[in-house]
């Protein structure tokens, strides 16, 4: 009869008697983190060309919201194309599991309405914003929620599925968050009635918290949420400039902002407030916080390659 410590002793050999067979090397290369980074970006820029030069030759005008979810599309397939392909696995795995898609996006969309109208809120005690009218204009709304969930989705993709996700993989959750939070502030820069401290309030606000958001839950689709809300309140909601946008004269609410600009965000926005910035950097530690706590941070490969993986915070 078989015993319990003939069973223990034979199961090692079953298992371990056959080495791993090492990648050749030409897998190891694509798979290291710098090169799939150079890839994907390579791809969705390639990709989007194409794109372009195909709607070009059918003489298909590129207006501003085709413009965006061009890019939008593009980034999404890309990643997916290199998870699938190259990383052969599932896209669930870096936060675009399928059958999460409307949850997440909800909660993250209640998050960010959270914070743009907490945001508005202590402006107007403050004196610096009034609702002067109010204006239905449902096309205009329509038009303005699929304008900013386009955005959401391509900013989101290259930000956080693309940039923050590889290089967190190679430097570890802190300085991917640092490097994406600056790059995202400075991406704005370009924008109109930009200035240098609009850019850093984005990148302590916007670029710390979401990128903290998809720390936490591991979910691009939360961050595409909460980056949809944000600014689609902004702009069809109540009526504030976006990230230096002229403010949309047709939202629902027509607001009449008055006072310092330290506090309303001056032409550039509310996004440049300090209001927004204290609020942002708040919900940011909450998220960090969350995230260290749930093992969710990773230790970055460096010059190791491979595939990284979640294995605890610091």
């Amino acid at each position: 009869m078989k015993t319990f410590n003939d069973t223990v002793t034979l199961a090692p050999l079953d298992v371990q008697s056959t080495p791993p067979i090492p990648l050749p090397l030409a897998r190891r290369i694509v798979l290291h983190w710098t090169a799939r980074l150079l890839i994907t970006w390579f791809g969705f820029g390639l990709l989007t060309a194409a794109t372009v030069a195909g709607l070009q030759a059918m003489s298909i005008e590129i207006s501003p919201m085709v413009s965006v979810g061009l890019l939008a599309v593009c980034a999404l397939l890309t990643v997916l194309a290199v998870t699938w392909l190259i990383e052969r696995r599932n896209p669930a795995e870096i936060g675009l599991r399928l059958r999460r898609l409307g949850i997440d996006w909800l909660k993250g969309a209640g998050v960010g309405a959270a914070y743009l109208c907490a945001s508005v809120g202590i402006l107007a005690v403050l004196g610096g914003y009034r609702i002067i009218g109010v204006a239905v204009v449902g096309q205009a709304l329509a038009g303005g929620l699929l304008l900013h969930v386009l955005v959401g989705v391509f900013e989101e993709t290259l930000v956080r599925g693309i940039l923050f996700r590889f290089l967190e993989e190679g430097f570890g959750s802190w300085i991917a968050l640092a490097i994406t939070a600056l790059f995202f502030g400075l991406s704005h820069l370009n924008n109109p009635s930009a200035t240098m401290w609009s850019a850093i309030a984005i990148a302590l606000e916007a670029g710390s918290s979401i990128g903290a958001a998809y720390m936490a839950t591991r979910s691009l689709w939360f961050a595409m949420g909460l980056h949809t809300a944000w600014n689609f309140l902004q702009g069809a909601i109540f009526g504030v400039a976006v990230s230096g946008t002229d403010a949309p004269t047709d939202s629902l609410f027509q607001p009449l902002i008055q006072g310092n600009p330290w506090l309303t965000g001056g032409a550039f926005g509310i996004e440049a407030s300090v209001i927004a910035v204290v609020l942002g950097l708040g919900l940011g530690v909450f998220f960090i916080v969350y995230a260290v706590r749930q093992k969710r941070t990773m230790r970055g490969l460096w010059w190791r390659g491979g595939i990284n993986v979640l294995r605890g915070s610091w």
